[in-house]
């Protein structure tokens, strides 16, 4: 429960509509709890000849009671709903500032699925509870307990079979929430590892229709769609014995309240000097045992969804407690640019625990220069450029910009001047130019709305202008969610592009003209070389084509250094590059 009551702190911003609310349940409360006397009071004055005009005045109060308790509910409900929105609206802000302050690290821990669960699914359960779960869990402890003191004080001996049952059976209510709460949270997981295919599904749909797993997909959903309705059924199964149980509990109560409290009134209608139990104080006793019954059943009602939330409420709590695996020193430094100087002393860097994926490296950049990085697969070519915005920490060693450790920079400084661009291209939902501008600052006074002199610079180099100008509308043609509706080389060319338009000091490219044919692969190195005279690029590639017309090429195996020098000069010292140069030249050949 603590993660709940943490929760609630997110309803600070609606503590008045909240507070407005309860009080309006108090009065309403109050009103329903004391309707029963008004009841005993008509019905007593009816027995009585004569007595017309004080039932119909008893009975007009009773109906302005309940028409004006139930406008009172009607209000506090519409207030808790909009609070319990609010609360929603501000912990799904959270949540997606927490996810957005992850680096890759925190994203390679978290599935997509299962932060898409807690984000959604998970604060939906919570904004229930605190709309209806929580407002009928009050009102019915209010209830139960204005109702058990008017029975004591009308009758004590027939107040002893409700004082009896009814606290046991709320006795019995928290022990069932505690023990099913653990339930809930794995329903939750269960749930998770549901949504994880689902996603995987969706965001791999042409990987799996390419080999034909349709079905192998449907079998491992079904798989994880069993094991999610196993636990659901065994949860409901004691949700679904528990309610009866106590329902059960209830309808004891108020049969034996009928029973003992009839006898009492035959007996004070067979002797009136005995003062017994009249026949309004039984009408209205046995309506204050079933106004304490509904309580039973509301709580039973709530129980699962107290459990639910609370475990809802600790997975959301999960994520908010998650920290950023990057994070700022205090008093960062924050320049608007930088020379593009890049060192990278003594560095290696492993993920999770596994072996060193960049091993003790040393190297140079100078400003302006172009480097390329070659090596073949695993060889720690993107590790080792994704250290320099710091999406990921080195584990020993250090990566300096311009002399600093890039751990003394502020994130947004950093990588506003090192951009980098990866393999695997996303493009978000919108039209081409939307992607294009996504990071674009226009000078002062040129406005971003349409192509400019900049924008349409940057086109060219990437070679997107060709395809953008054949697309039915233009720079304004809609591109899909991750892409689709563009080619994988035309989703690289706009990446290219989006990321010159940054304007970038630094320009780390990993491999992204993996996907476009080798005569315009050429032409966008050829360009990059040309017109970023004075920006230092990283260029990360598997093919010697791509980046044999660089200062230096870095030779990578197994994390580490094999070989620096230009084309010419590798070919001749070291037999890693010349082995991939023999391998490739033979490949074109054939």
């Amino acid at each position: 429960m603590g993660a709940m009551l943490r929760l609630f702190k997110s309803l600070k911003n609606y503590s008045g509509k909240t507070a407005l609310a309860f009080i309006f349940m108090l009065i309403a409360t109050g009103m329903t709890v004391v309707q029963p006397l008004l009841t005993q009071r008509a019905i007593d004055l009816g027995v009585t000849p004569g007595a017309v005009g004080p039932v119909i005045y008893w009975s007009l109060i009773l109906v302005l009671f309940a028409v004006f308790a139930g406008g009172l509910h009607l209000a506090g409900g519409v207030l808790l709903s909009h609070a319990g929105q609010g609360m929603a609206y501000e912990i799904r802000n959270d949540l997606f500032k927490r996810i957005m302050s992850f680096s890759y690290a925190n994203l390679d821990k978290w599935r997509t699925g299962e932060l898409l669960v807690r984000t959604n699914s998970d604060v939906n359960t919570v904004r229930m509870f605190v709309r209806m779960g929580l407002f009928m869990m009050i009102q019915s402890f209010l209830t139960l307990a204005g109702s058990l003191v008017i029975m004591w004080r009308v009758n004590a001996r027939l107040s002893v079979v409700m004082w009896i049952i009814l606290p046991g059976t709320l006795a019995l209510f928290f022990v069932l929430a505690y023990f099913i709460r653990p339930l809930f949270s794995r329903v939750r997981e269960k749930l998770d590892m549901v949504n994880n295919v689902i996603q995987e599904n969706l965001a791999g749909a042409k990987v799996v229709r390419a080999f034909s797993r349709q079905e192998y997909e449907e079998s491992r959903f079904e798989t994880r769609n069993d094991d999610f309705l196993r636990i659901s059924l065994h949860v409901g199964y004691i949700v679904a014995m528990a309610f009866p149980f106590m329902f059960l509990l209830g309808r004891m109560a108020v049969v034996l309240v009928t029973w003992f409290g009839g006898v009492a009134v035959i007996e004070n209608l067979a002797s009136p000097q005995a003062a017994g139990l009249t026949l309004g104080q039984l009408v209205a006793f046995n309506e204050y045992a079933l106004l304490a019954v509904f309580p039973i059943l509301a709580l039973g009602f709530t129980l699962s969804m107290l459990a639910r939330a609370a475990a809802s409420a600790t997975r959301i709590t999960e994520l908010l407690d998650e920290q950023p695996g990057i994070r700022e020193v205090e008093n960062p430094i924050a320049p608007a640019s930088v020379s593009g100087a890049v060192e990278f002393r003594d560095v290696s860097f492993a993920y999770g625990g596994a072996e060193n994926a960049v091993d003790r490296i040393t190297l140079s950049i100078a400003p302006g220069e172009k480097i390329g990085i070659l090596g073949r697969t695993g060889s720690g070519k993107s590790s080792l450029a994704a250290l320099i915005p710091r999406m990921y920490d080195a584990g020993s060693g250090s990566v300096l910009i311009d002399g600093h450790d890039v751990k003394q920079y502020a994130l947004s400084s950093l990588r506003r001047n090192v951009t980098l661009v990866l393999q695997e291209t996303v493009l978000v939902s919108g039209t081409i130019f939307e992607n294009l501008t996504y990071a674009y600052a226009p000078p002062e006074g040129i406005p971003v709305g349409e192509p400019n002199e900049q924008i349409e610079r940057a086109v060219e180099i990437a070679c997107a202008r060709e395809f953008i100008d054949e697309k039915e509308n233009g720079w304004h043609e809609h591109v899909g969610e991750r892409g689709t509706g563009l080619s994988g080389g035309q989703r690289q060319r706009v990446a290219i592009a989006r990321a010159l338009l940054a304007q970038p000091r630094i320009l780390i490219l990993d491999d992204v003209t993996s996907a476009v044919d080798a005569s315009t692969e050429r032409k966008i190195v050829s360009n990059l070389y040309q017109e970023l005279a004075d920006t230092t690029v990283v260029i990360i590639s598997q093919k010697i084509n791509t980046i044999r017309l660089a200062d230096r090429i870095v030779v990578l195996e197994e994390g580490r250094i094999a070989g620096i020098g230009s084309h010419e000069e590798l070919l001749v010292s070291n037999a890693t590059y010349r082995d991939i140069h023999e391998t490739q030249s033979a490949e074109i050949r054939v």
